[in-house]
């Protein structure tokens, strides 16, 4: 049962209906079922693998907490994790000839079984989010939870369950613990979220996804334009599709008066590359960051006696160091072909280049007399890290090395400048503009479409009906998979 279904809305609809109905001291437990049967709607099987995540840290916290030893402790609960983690990952990398029957069961109907093991829906999330916990324990940030059913709940909520965000326990624990009566702006709010965040996802990313599978898994027979064209369009296909996403996992939460983290902060207006991940996947890269390069680069400059290594100071090594392993663990998270290995490289070299050039960068525009709040200059950064980021799609969005490889050197082989471009672009494109337009005013004017949140209720309900048909009209409703499920 993906958001992108009628039975998802339908579900979320009775949830919500319910939630209000039944008395406050009731409603964490219709929360937890609610998750629970929607988790039970993907492959039933996978529940037990949750809830035996959910057991073993749950007792673990409070292990940990007590415990004097608590970093002998700690690395032994963030190996089983791990492990459970990597086991379901690799399993086909690593016995590629086993057969193992799984049923995908939704509430509704049943269809044909899966011969393969598969990752089940959300571990990798729901573990970045037992991880989360464990290590603010034992920062003692915060305390176990003792309640085993609000434990659960934080771990299953069902908005955030399959994609994230990835909640830290101060954010979403004292929520739980807390329920509040019916807040109609907050709810508004979420629905407007939701209706925005399946523009995104129907309308948008999926009919620019047909574009870009269409040209990728044919790439032998397109030039080096249309495959740039197809780059370019896959950068917005990808972030149509997750922010999407996130659009409705917040937008569901808020109708249960819940405040999820905010994923996304208009990445494609970013001026570097340290600026597109404070942007991109927020409580992704916000984790890597606290959890893994921070440590990581502590763990250098204790160990890195000298001011100097040949000749370059040894804070560059140790960010170089630090943010290479970061994005390199980044790279295997998201699947076992070297290719994600590759892509999460690249960025690692990015921000390594970035930081090993800061300095010179500066002298630079000092001499030509070129200031950061310049319009063109800012322009121009928007740009170069626009192209940065959309060349290491392309290792993200490419089956395998191999294809990667291929398909750049085609696009610098510059045989033709004619690109191959379908009439059914132009709806999604007309739809990217209407987001990009949302996405300027936020970013220079602090204001959202001023059709959305028009004072005007006429002008209001005119545009709220116009989304709502274009996606009635234009969505592709078969129920593509949101691109980060499967990681």
């Amino acid at each position: 049962m993906i958001f992108n279904s009628l039975a998802y809305i339908f579900f979320l609809g009775i949830v919500s209906v319910l939630y209000y109905i039944l008395p406050v001291k009731f409603r964490w437990f219709w929360l937890l079922i609610a998750s629970i049967l929607y988790y039970l709607s993907f492959i039933p099987v996978f529940l037990s693998v949750v809830f035996i995540v959910i057991i073993i840290n749950y007792f673990a916290a409070k292990w940990l907490s007590y415990t004097t030893n608590k970093k002998t402790t700690m690395i032994i609960l963030v190996i089983i994790n791990i492990l459970i983690l990597a086991f379901f990952k690799y399993f086909n990398a690593i016995f590629p000839n086993t057969s193992v029957n799984l049923y995908y069961v939704d509430l509704f109907y049943k269809v044909n079984p899966i011969n393969h093991l598969i990752i089940p829906i959300g571990l990798s999330y729901i573990l970045f989010t037992v991880l989360s916990y464990l290590i603010e324990i034992k920062r003692k940030t915060i305390k176990p939870e003792k309640h085993f059913g609000y434990f659960s709940l934080y771990i299953l909520f069902f908005p955030k369950i399959a994609q994230g965000p990835i909640e830290r326990p101060y954010n979403l624990l004292p929520q739980i613990r807390h329920f509040k009566t019916f807040n109609y702006s907050l709810a508004l709010e979420g629905i407007k979220q939701m209706l925005w965040g399946f523009f995104k996802k129907l309308v948008v990313a999926d009919r620019l996804g047909t574009y870009v599978n269409e040209v990728y898994g044919n790439y032998e027979t397109h030039n080096g334009t249309t495959l740039i064209v197809a780059t370019f369009l896959y950068s917005f296909q990808i972030y149509a599709d997750f922010s999407g996403y996130t659009d409705i996992a917040l937008g569901s939460a808020k109708l249960f008066g819940i405040n999820l983290t905010p994923n996304f902060r208009r990445p494609y207006f970013a001026t570097s590359i340290q600026d597109f991940w404070n942007r991109w996947h927020i409580s992704f890269s916000t984790w890597l960051r606290d959890y893994l390069f921070l440590p990581l680069a502590y763990y250098f400059s204790k160990n890195l006696k000298k001011e100097n290594y040949l000749s370059i100071k040894a804070d560059k090594w140790i960010y170089s160091f630090a943010i290479l392993i970061t994005f390199f663990i980044a790279g295997i998270w998201h699947g076992e072909g070297l290719h994600y290995i590759l892509w999460g490289l690249l960025f690692g070299i990015y921000l390594s280049y970035s930081n090993w050039t800061f300095k010179w960068n500066r002298k630079l525009r000092k001499k030509f007399h070129i200031k950061q709040t310049n319009v063109s200059y800012k322009l121009y950064k928007i740009f170069l890290t626009f192209l940065m980021v959309s060349f290491a799609w392309i290792f993200f969005r490419s089956n395998d090395s191999q294809q990667a490889f291929e398909i750049i050197k085609r696009i610098f082989s510059f045989s033709t400048i004619s690109a191959y471009i379908e009439p059914s672009l132009l709806i999604p494109l007309l739809g990217l503009l209407l987001i990009l337009y949302d996405e300027f005013r936020l970013e220079f004017y602090s204001t959202s479409v001023p059709l959305l949140n028009s004072r005007s209720p006429v002008l209001r309900y005119v545009f709220y009906y116009l989304i709502i048909f274009s996606i009635i009209l234009f969505g592709v409703w078969d129920e593509n998979q949101f691109i980060y499920l499967q990681f």
